[in-house]
């Protein structure tokens, strides 16, 4: 399938998860802490755990989740912003499911799951989400959707039974992409979610740490999203 096919058929189901705080003259502390996307048309939605738990107490009334919306006349992309209710989680496999406060009943949603336990170091991918999007959105960018094609380069067995733990991918997963659904490139349908970076932490000479991203990401096998949307009806 073709990646551009991929990005047309899901991006207005993959939204960005903020923080908005109310400041003086109606100015607010926007921060963008990562994505997830659509699994129902009522409003559910899946992202990582990490994502919420990572949000300080006093600044939860303000967290909310941004949609696209209508495509005006010259090809920009509208956004709505809704509040949300946190529903349940999968510590272990860090995922959340969420959903959004409205009566709308007509959400785009991601439309198909693929086997995550098939997946095999080799397999093309794509991952859409918004990777640094408080950065980009300080530098005057906008609201800044992103795609990475990568391929599998290990894939991560429990040995309790040989079940798929998670996957690691060729390219670092950027602050903001957590929570970004994985397809494969192949048949374009949902087989991971991504979740964490791999870097490695370098001292200077004038004591200062560098964080440097290396190419691996770490993404969670979509059944597990499958299984907390499932137990969550």
């Amino acid at each position: 399938m073709k990646i551009s096919e991929i990005i047309e058929k899901n991006k207005k189901s993959i939204i960005l998860i903020d923080v908005q705080i109310p400041g003086e003259k109606d100015q607010k502390r926007i921060s963008i802490r990562g994505t997830g996307f659509m699994v129902s048309n009522d409003g559910k939605l899946i992202t990582c755990l990490h994502v919420y738990k990572q949000i300080p107490q006093s600044e939860l009334p303000f967290l909310g989740v941004v949609v696209p919306g209508k495509i005006d006349e010259k090809g920009v992309i509208h956004y709505d912003r809704y509040q949300v209710n946190f529903i349940g989680s999968d510590e272990q496999n860090d995922l959340a499911l969420m959903k959004i406060i409205s009566d709308k009943n007509n959400f785009e949603t991601i439309k198909e799951f693929g086997d995550s336990e098939s997946v095999k170091e080799g397999d093309e991918l794509v991952f859409i989400g918004y990777p640094l999007a408080t950065e980009l959105l300080g530098m005057g960018f906008g609201i800044t959707m992103s795609t990475n094609h990568c391929v599998v380069s290990s894939v991560k067995r429990r040995g309790i039974d040989g079940s798929l733990h998670f996957f690691i991918v060729d390219t670092h997963i950027n602050n903001g992409s957590s929570g970004s659904p994985v397809f494969l490139k192949d048949t374009g349908k949902v087989i991971g979610i991504t979740s964490g970076k791999i870097s490695a932490k370098i001292s200077a000479p004038d004591g200062k740490v560098f964080d440097i991203p290396a190419n691996m990401g770490i993404c969670r096998p979509a059944k597990y999203a499958i299984n907390l949307i499932k137990i969550n009806k």
